[in-house]
């Protein structure tokens, strides 16, 4: 989460983060939100883990209006069966907050069959407190050190590298 952020890195109080965050939403809203790149081999793998069968859901710390603009800007929408943000007023902020969220609006009653993928430590804690397997991936934001000491099952160099994990796990 973007307040957590702010204040993790750079030592923000609550109100200092609370100011970042609303100005780092006035620029992210018009010019920001166009400006994330999608990790090459991404819709690639989208498209043989749907045709595989699986269901793919979206699971983000960003506000959910802002990541389906980004999602459908991109033309990856229609890979996942449900998207997942935050709330702009931070009822629903964090990880944890999120995934739960997807799991009782798709009603899983057996989150231990569902792979939380992800690049930061957020997306690892989230999954454990939510009784899910997780894939750290480096290919995004978050460093080796933080995956593992978040304890992710297991971490992922590349794409290509989760694409081949993918392929054997059977469900």
């Amino acid at each position: 989460p973007l307040k957590d952020s702010f204040r993790e890195f750079y030592g923000f109080s609550n109100e200092q983060a609370e100011t970042a965050l609303i100005k780092y939403r006035e620029y992210f809203s018009k010019k920001g939100i166009f400006e994330n790149q999608v990790y090459d081999g991404i819709p690639a793998l989208l498209t043989q883990q749907k045709k595989s069968g699986r269901k793919l859901m979206l699971t983000t710390s960003k506000p959910e209006i802002f990541a389906r603009q980004i999602l459908d800007y991109f033309n990856l929408s229609h890979y996942f069966s449900f998207i997942g943000g935050a709330t702009l007023g931070g009822k629903r902020s964090t990880k944890t907050d999120v995934i739960q969220y997807v799991l009782k609006s798709n009603k899983i009653e057996n989150p231990s069959d569902v792979i939380m993928i992800g690049d930061r430590k957020h997306d690892i804690e989230g999954a454990q407190t939510n009784d899910m397997q997780s894939i750290g991936a480096l290919y995004g934001y978050g460093s080796e050190k933080e995956l593992y000491e978040a304890g992710a099952n297991i971490i992922v160099p590349s794409v290509t590298h989760l694409q081949n994990l993918l392929n054997t796990i059977i469900y």
